[in-house]
């Protein structure tokens, strides 16, 4: 089995006074795409922010490709090859699907040629075609489903090697959650990325990944199962 490609150890991180992670450990290996599920409040979103550097580590380490990364500013990790898409949809509504692609190419893909962004889009889209159809209109005139896919498809357009996405199907209707969920396990299996994905909508997510990681307490739970598995437990157990 190869090595992790992105790996927690002992990980503490909180807010203030309060610590949210206590002493956390979690790995995802390239070509891994890995659901971390677990009740409000347990510390799957603060454990993202942690692994992507926007919540200082205060005891632990965080290794990237086996370097040490846990005082890396995100935007060395972002260069370095790790995407992050947030809950909040961070796009800009008053610009088209196309120009916040384009923005966002511009930025992450320093020295490729046009072609190469020509393509690198066209590739978006392929995952997304409500995009391509719609690649013309102003964002924030789209729906909800429509700006998660904008969000998410930024985070994917840099071609990362690690993708980190937080709750991206919340509040949106089941077929648009499919829809979401088939891109992501995509783009997973054509670009063989790590992709860790936080998610509230356990079903929909247990039926995409690969590997589970269950946060509770601050703590992760070791799952060494089939995630569909759990299917035949009582899920509430970890929520």
């Amino acid at each position: 089995m190869s090595e992790a490609i992105l790996n927690a150890a002992q990980v503490a991180a909180g807010y203030g006074s309060h610590e949210v992670l206590h002493g956390i450990d979690f790995a995802v290996r390239t070509g891994e795409l890995c659901g971390i599920i677990g009740p409000n409040g347990a510390g799957k979103t603060t454990l993202l922010r942690a692994l992507y550097g926007l919540l200082p580590v205060r005891a632990g380490t965080i290794r990237y490709d086996g370097r040490d990364i846990t005082r890396l500013a995100v935007r060395e990790r972002l260069a370095a090859g790790i995407g992050y898409v947030a809950q909040e949809r961070n796009v800009f509504p008053g610009l088209s699907v196309g120009d916040n692609i384009d923005m966002a190419l511009s930025v992450l893909t320093n020295g490729w040629s046009e072609a190469k962004r020509r393509q690198r889009k066209e590739f978006v889209y392929d995952l997304f075609p409500r995009l391509r159809e719609r690649q013309r209109q102003a964002v924030g005139l789209m729906s909800g489903g429509e700006q998660r896919m904008v969000a998410i498809s930024l985070g994917m357009i840099g071609k990362p090697r690690v993708l980190l996405l937080d709750e991206p199907t919340t509040g949106l209707a089941p077929v648009v959650v499919h829809q979401l969920m088939s891109a992501i396990r995509s783009f997973n299996n054509e670009e063989s990325v790590a992709t860790i994905v936080v998610e509230q909508n356990v079903l929909s997510l247990l039926d995409a990944v690969d590997t589970i990681c269950i946060v509770k307490d601050g703590r992760t739970i070791p799952y060494r199962g089939d995630p569909a598995a759990i299917k035949d437990k009582d899920i509430w157990e970890y929520l």
